[in-house]
């Protein structure tokens, strides 16, 4: 495949031009029709809108040929299949009476969304922010999105499209009008950010803290390291890169690249000094350099440092301090990034549940300790997933962890976390800790010991569904 310039973009709108993708991908557009325009790539049915081009993936699990249908039933002004099942999907598009229009087939469809979107950033001028790290990536997309936003036209990460299908679709979405971009990327081996960063073409970057996960991809936690570096060596000459300044190991490595990092954190070195940190009455608060206070809602003072590295990424890019507000009411969180919440039933629910790792695991296990207490203090958690070799090792000390926190009751479901309730039990310092053999188990042991009052952390990876224990609770009644 070719990467022929797609020409006479339209230069009010955020589109391609079938022609133009055509010429680009040198395939024949067959089934011509109107819109001849790509509003944004879309490989799910459930999330497209009208005007989207839909790429039919092929997945462990679904084809996306199969929902061809629903996705020109929906509005999708296109489609980009895989040239070896065009006949059949030609031959199911007359045998159910549905049109087809706007046809691209080709060898690779995901191979093909790569190259369109690839060459629609090159042609424009946006400045593009990566992110990368092992946690706090979300928080810090939406803390600098933000503040961004407060001066100029911004386009962020929309859910987790972080990875090789996610960031594609993401620049699909970039319109002449924005500014920057702010673009998270993930990873679970080695290359992968590489290749986000050769694609994305970042402006800037920010090294969220980096520690132990996906280590079954990596293997050690140094080609996890290595792997976020992969981000510096891809941007632009004289991108800024900001780095925790609390973090020995990455400033060596960052040293023997010759690089030179914009520092955030509690060292009397940072650049960006991170002093004053409190969380009291729904709000965290933190100074920089001594001068500059700044407040965001919620009780995670750790994410001090991710606000940090996000003002310090927003000064980089020429945001003056007096253009930063001081607080950041409207700031956006996502869902399951310790989000608290007081339930009808008066319960107190932090959801933490988005993913887990022993540093994010370590954080939230802090905040929760210092959080007020008005009732008991329950955690309730599943297995770390991707840890690797070592993974016994990893939950063991996360039950030792938890020991050392004021919670009373720690709760779990999934095989590896019998290695941490043991160790919370050899402890032996009054915290009730109970294995389930499942999350339906757990929950109704809840249901019996639950108070309104009471505060519930719920922690996990994703692929161990801890929000499903949270969405019980929330839907439990307690009797007068």
């Amino acid at each position: 495949m070719t990467a022929r310039s797609l020409t006479q973009r339209l230069k009010d709108a955020a589109v391609f031009s079938y022609p133009e993708a055509s010429r680009l991908l040198q395939t024949p557009r067959e089934f011509p029709s109107d819109p001849s325009t790509i509003r944004s790539f879309s490989i799910d049915t459930r999330n497209l809108a009208a005007g989207d081009l839909f790429v039919a993936l092929k997945g462990e699990h679904s084809d996306g040929h199969q929902f061809l249908k629903t996705a020109f039933e929906k509005g999708a002004s296109g489609a980009l299949i895989d040239a070896r099942q065009k006949v059949s999907v030609l031959a199911d598009a007359d045998k159910g009476g549905w049109k087809v229009r706007n046809l691209l087939a080709v060898s690779d469809p995901q191979q093909a969304m790569t190259a369109l979107a690839a060459d629609y950033r090159r042609s424009l001028s946006v400045k593009i922010v990566g992110i990368t790290g092992s946690v706090g990536k979300t928080t810090t997309k939406e803390f600098l999105y933000y503040l961004l936003r407060q001066q100029f036209a911004v386009l962020a990460t929309s859910g987790n499209l972080n990875n090789h299908l996610g960031v594609p679709m993401m620049l699909s979405r970039l319109e002449p009008a924005h500014k920057f971009c702010v673009l998270e990327m993930g990873a679970s081996h080695p290359g992968e950010i590489r290749y986000l960063a050769g694609l994305a073409g970042p402006a800037g970057g920010i090294l969220t803290p980096i520690g132990p996960a996906h280590l079954e991809g990596f293997g050690t936690l140094e080609n996890v390291y290595r792997t976020k570096l992969e981000l510096a060596e891809g941007l632009e000459k004289n991108g800024p890169l900001v780095v925790s300044a609390d973090d020995p190991h990455l400033l060596e490595l960052i040293g023997q690249r010759k690089m030179h990092p914009v520092c955030v954190g509690a060292s009397e070195q940072a650049e960006y000094r991170i002093s004053e940190v409190s969380a009291e009455k729904g709000t965290v608060n933190f100074t920089l350099n001594g001068r500059w206070k700044f407040s965001f809602p919620g009780q995670a003072s750790f994410l001090a440092l991710n606000a940090g590295l996000a003002i310090a990424m927003a000064r980089s890019l020429g945001m003056p301090w007096e253009a930063l507000p001081q607080k950041w009411q409207d700031v956006g969180f996502a869902s399951g990034r310790f989000r608290e919440t007081i339930l009808p039933n008066g319960v107190r629910v932090i959801d933490d549940s988005y993913n887990a790792n022993p540093v994010s695991f370590e954080n939230a296990l802090k905040a929760f300790h210092s959080l007020p207490r008005t009732g008991q203090k329950i955690i309730v958690f599943a297995d770390m997933l991707e840890m690797g070799a070592e993974e016994d090792r990893f939950h063991r000390e996360l039950g030792e962890k938890m020991a050392r926190t004021d919670a009373d009751l720690a709760l779990a479901f999934g095989k590896r976390t019998r290695a941490s309730i043991e160790a919370v039990l050899n402890a032996k310092t009054g915290c009730v800790a109970k294995h389930f053999d499942d999350a339906a188990a757990l929950e109704l042991f809840l249901k019996d010991i639950l108070k309104p009052g009471d505060a519930v952390l719920f922690k996990g990876s994703r692929g161990m569904h801890v929000e499903k224990v949270l969405a019980g609770v929330t839907a439990m009644t307690f009797k007068g």
